[in-house]
Protein backbone atom coordinates (compact mmCIF):
# COMPACT_ATOMS: atom_id res chain seq x y z
CA UNK A 1 0.00 0.00 0.00
CA UNK A 2 2.57 2.17 0.65
CA UNK A 3 4.21 2.00 -2.92
CA UNK A 4 0.78 2.69 -4.09
CA UNK A 5 0.60 5.89 -2.42
CA UNK A 6 3.95 7.14 -3.27
CA UNK A 7 2.71 6.68 -6.55
CA UNK A 8 -0.30 8.55 -6.34
CA UNK A 9 1.52 11.40 -4.38
CA UNK A 10 4.05 11.68 -7.43
CA UNK A 11 1.01 12.09 -9.64
CA UNK A 12 -0.59 14.71 -7.76
CA UNK A 13 2.72 16.35 -7.39
CA UNK A 14 3.09 16.62 -11.09
CA UNK A 15 -0.21 17.55 -11.54
CA UNK A 16 0.04 20.31 -9.25
CA UNK A 17 3.42 21.42 -10.67
CA UNK A 18 2.53 21.28 -13.85
CA UNK A 19 -0.67 23.49 -13.30
CA UNK A 20 1.75 26.02 -11.62
CA UNK A 21 3.55 26.36 -14.67
CA UNK A 22 0.60 26.69 -16.91
CA UNK A 23 -1.55 29.12 -14.92
CA UNK A 24 1.16 30.72 -12.33
CA UNK A 25 -0.66 29.41 -9.28
CA UNK A 26 -2.42 25.62 -7.76
CA UNK A 27 -5.74 27.69 -8.09
CA UNK A 28 -8.81 26.65 -10.83
CA UNK A 29 -11.58 28.19 -11.46
CA UNK A 30 -14.72 27.16 -13.47
CA UNK A 31 -17.81 29.06 -13.57
CA UNK A 32 -16.90 31.29 -11.03
CA UNK A 33 -16.12 29.10 -8.38
CA UNK A 34 -12.47 28.73 -7.34
CA UNK A 35 -10.74 26.48 -4.92
CA UNK A 36 -7.17 25.57 -4.65
CA UNK A 37 -5.85 22.14 -5.41
CA UNK A 38 -4.11 20.42 -2.96
CA UNK A 39 -1.47 17.56 -3.76
CA UNK A 40 -2.94 15.31 -0.37
CA UNK A 41 -6.27 15.36 -1.18
CA UNK A 42 -5.44 15.32 -5.32
CA UNK A 43 -3.61 12.06 -3.57
CA UNK A 44 -5.97 10.85 -1.78
CA UNK A 45 -8.84 11.05 -4.63
CA UNK A 46 -6.74 9.25 -7.37
CA UNK A 47 -5.77 6.47 -4.44
CA UNK A 48 -9.26 5.98 -3.70
CA UNK A 49 -10.83 6.17 -7.29
CA UNK A 50 -7.47 3.40 -8.28
CA UNK A 51 -8.73 1.05 -5.42
CA UNK A 52 -12.43 1.63 -6.52
CA UNK A 53 -11.71 0.86 -10.20
CA UNK A 54 -9.41 -2.24 -9.02
CA UNK A 55 -12.73 -3.66 -6.86
CA UNK A 56 -14.86 -3.29 -9.97
CA UNK A 57 -12.70 -4.97 -12.45
CA UNK A 58 -11.34 -8.40 -9.87
CA UNK A 59 -14.27 -7.97 -7.57
CA UNK A 60 -12.00 -7.81 -4.63
CA UNK A 61 -9.53 -4.78 -4.24
CA UNK A 62 -6.40 -5.77 -6.11
CA UNK A 63 -3.58 -3.51 -4.49
CA UNK A 64 -1.64 -4.63 -7.95
CA UNK A 65 -4.60 -3.56 -10.47
CA UNK A 66 -4.60 -0.42 -8.40
CA UNK A 67 -1.00 0.02 -8.74
CA UNK A 68 -0.85 -0.50 -12.56
CA UNK A 69 -4.10 1.83 -12.95
CA UNK A 70 -1.73 4.68 -11.54
CA UNK A 71 1.24 4.17 -13.39
CA UNK A 72 -0.62 4.47 -16.31
CA UNK A 73 -0.82 8.00 -15.82
CA UNK A 74 2.20 8.88 -15.13
CA UNK A 75 5.55 8.96 -17.20
CA UNK A 76 8.96 8.30 -15.46
CA UNK A 77 11.35 8.45 -17.95
CA UNK A 78 13.15 11.83 -18.45
CA UNK A 79 14.74 14.45 -16.19
CA UNK A 80 11.25 14.76 -14.43
CA UNK A 81 8.02 13.66 -14.13
CA UNK A 82 5.58 13.97 -16.37
CA UNK A 83 1.62 12.88 -16.90
CA UNK A 84 0.20 11.31 -19.49
CA UNK A 85 -2.63 13.54 -21.84
CA UNK A 86 -5.34 11.20 -20.50
CA UNK A 87 -3.89 11.86 -16.71
CA UNK A 88 -3.99 15.56 -17.30
CA UNK A 89 -7.30 15.48 -19.13
CA UNK A 90 -9.19 13.24 -16.35
CA UNK A 91 -7.60 14.71 -13.57
CA UNK A 92 -8.84 18.40 -14.82
CA UNK A 93 -12.26 17.26 -15.25
CA UNK A 94 -12.41 15.29 -11.85
CA UNK A 95 -10.69 18.63 -10.58
CA UNK A 96 -13.72 20.70 -12.23
CA UNK A 97 -16.52 18.14 -11.42
CA UNK A 98 -15.50 18.47 -7.96
CA UNK A 99 -15.02 22.19 -7.29
CA UNK A 100 -18.62 22.65 -9.18
CA UNK A 101 -20.37 20.42 -6.23
CA UNK A 102 -18.51 22.36 -3.21
CA UNK A 103 -17.08 25.53 -3.98
CA UNK A 104 -18.73 28.62 -2.95
CA UNK A 105 -19.09 31.08 -5.41
CA UNK A 106 -15.93 34.26 -5.18
CA UNK A 107 -17.74 37.17 -3.58
CA UNK A 108 -15.82 40.41 -5.68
Amino acid sequence: MEQLQCLAESIAETYVRDLRRKTGSDVVTVEDKSGVVEVSQLAAGLLGNALLLSQVKTGSTCERDAFWILANLIILDGPEYSLTAHATSAITKMTEMSLLKTANPIIH
